[in-house]
């Protein structure tokens, strides 16, 4: 196979304050067909240690449907591994309506949890050909993937280095900033940016190829923790396709993170879009976490991305000023509130956004409300918080932007500073 990148995963894991430690959780360029021995070999470790695995047919360029490799999907994620297609990009060069074409064929085909966009540019600013930025030509594609299926989809961007800002962020659920040809290359060559550690680790995906040595598969481990990316692959395969099988020591790297699988939170945004009747379907917001503890939820959004507006209480852990709540309970209920208090009071206004809650799997919650309900904005910031039975905060996330498409928008750095 040609095509050598790697994909990432999720978002979000939860503390307050200061940005939560990384727990590692494998995620698999598994570049062989579903079903496939090799296949087989990856997933066997099981959802406790694998939380990603990759469809890639011919690099995404073979579009039929085979039945063996649909049954080797559903039975993946049926074991509780997230499966995702992979569909290359040219680093922008691609025309999008052919990417389009791919992306709906995977969903056509295969029950799948997302797209992994491979070959993606470093610089999301720079000039695109197709639509007039990288960052918008992007955004176009992660919005078709979110309106073609329901539900918060995974979106994967491959940049495969260390981009100098955080404005992929926006549109990706996971980043991969790293695919290193050996322990030395991945401890002399990654640049450490300061940005990465304003987002928690479930946002990034760290590759390591040609790694021989277990003692190197830990260094290699310890590194990965140390630099906040929860997302790893590592392999002592090299050469043209280190991805054509499992490693030798593939037991021992499933054990080494076994007790740290992790799936937080992520939020995205979903396209008003209409049935196959032409009814038309609202555009849509989501988030989906991972109810660790608390008997209450609460999500807070600042639609105007400026911390002096909004709720902001004393000693509320928040870093930014709430202008939206979202409350939600574990009896399945919940409500979008609008803020009209002063700042610092608990006054709030409830919103009717047709705000439901659903569980996807045991402990894993999922929000939707209609993104009309927001108002105008275009990208927000979000930060989420668990509450016991009597109202005391058990922990308060990082922010984390969200793009609502619309606009070639892009973070500063500043956005994400912790009070």
């Amino acid at each position: 196979m040609k095509k050598l990148s790697l994909p990432l995963f999720l978002v979000a894991l939860l503390f307050t304050g200061i940005a939560s430690p990384a727990q590692s959780r494998i995620a698999i360029p598994s570049y062989q067909n579903p079903g496939s021995g090799q296949w087989g070999a990856w997933r066997a470790l099981g959802s406790s240690s694998v939380g990603i695995m990759i469809v890639n047919l011919n690099n995404g360029d073979d579009t039929g449907y085979y039945p063996s490799v649909d049954q080797a999907v559903r039975d993946t994620r049926k074991s509780g591994i997230f499966v995702v297609g992979y569909v290359y990009t040219g680093y922008g060069q691609r025309d999008p309506a052919i990417i389009r074409k791919k992306v709906d064929a995977v969903f056509r085909n295969y029950l799948v949890d997302g797209i992994f966009f491979d070959e993606v540019p470093t610089d999301c600013s720079a000039a695109n050909s197709f639509a007039g930025s990288n960052y918008a030509y992007y955004q176009d594609l992660a919005d078709h993937v979110r309106r073609t299926q329901v539900g918060g989809r995974i979106v994967i961007l491959n940049p495969g280095t260390q981009p100098n800002d955080d404005c992929w962020m926006s549109i990706a659920n996971i980043l991969v900033t790293s695919e290193s040809s050996s322990l030395q290359d991945y401890a002399q060559n990654y640049q450490d940016e300061a940005w990465f550690h304003r987002y928690p680790p479930d946002r990034f995906w760290h590759i390591v190829y040609t790694v021989p040595t277990t003692t190197e598969l830990n260094d290699v481990i310890a590194l990965s923790l140390k630099r906040g990316a929860s997302w790893l692959y590592v392999t002592d395969r090299g050469g043209g396709n280190p991805y054509d099988r499992p490693p030798s020591y593939w037991a021992l790297e499933g054990a080494q993170v076994v007790t740290q699988g992790v799936q937080a939170l992520y939020a995205s945004f979903r396209p008003a879009s209409s049935d196959d009747n032409s009814n038309p379907i609202p555009s849509q917001v989501s988030f989906r976490w991972r109810a660790v503890n608390g008997a209450g939820w609460q999500i807070f959004l600042d639609t105007d991305r400026n911390p002096q507006t909004g709720y902001h209480g004393s000693g509320s852990g928040l870093a930014l000023g709430a202008d939206y709540l979202i409350e939600a309970d574990d009896d399945g209920s919940a409500h979008l509130l609008h803020y009209t208090g002063s700042g610092s009071d608990w006054q709030w206004h409830e919103v009717q956004a047709h705000a439901r809650i659903s569980f996807l799997d045991a402990g894993v919650n999922l929000i939707e409300l209609d993104a009309s309900a927001l108002g105008s904005t275009h990208a927000l910031n979000y930060q989420i918080r668990s509450v016991d039975p009597n109202g005391a905060t058990l922990f308060t996330s990082l922010l984390v932007p969200l793009s609502l498409g619309g606009t070639a928008y892009v973070f500063d750095i500043a956005d994400h500073t912790q009070n």
